[in-house]
């Protein structure tokens, strides 16, 4: 019988925010833009396009 990790589910939908603003953001931009733990630390609401790709996104400050 196979076990399924609750605490890992439900720390990735506590992710579902930018740490920044607060701003609802997807699973797929925190994979994406987010740090190694797809924690978004900055969004497209509090931070530019361009500065996301730099990697502001995953900084922590």
């Amino acid at each position: 019988m196979a076990t399924h990790d609750h605490t890992r589910e439900s720390a990735s939908h506590a992710t579902n925010q930018c740490n920044n603003c607060n701003t609802y953001v997807t699973q797929q931009f925190a994979r994406v833009f987010g740090d190694n733990d797809n924690t978004v630390h900055a969004c497209i609401e509090c931070s530019t396009l361009h500065a996301l790709r730099e990697g502001e996104g995953g900084a922590r400050n």
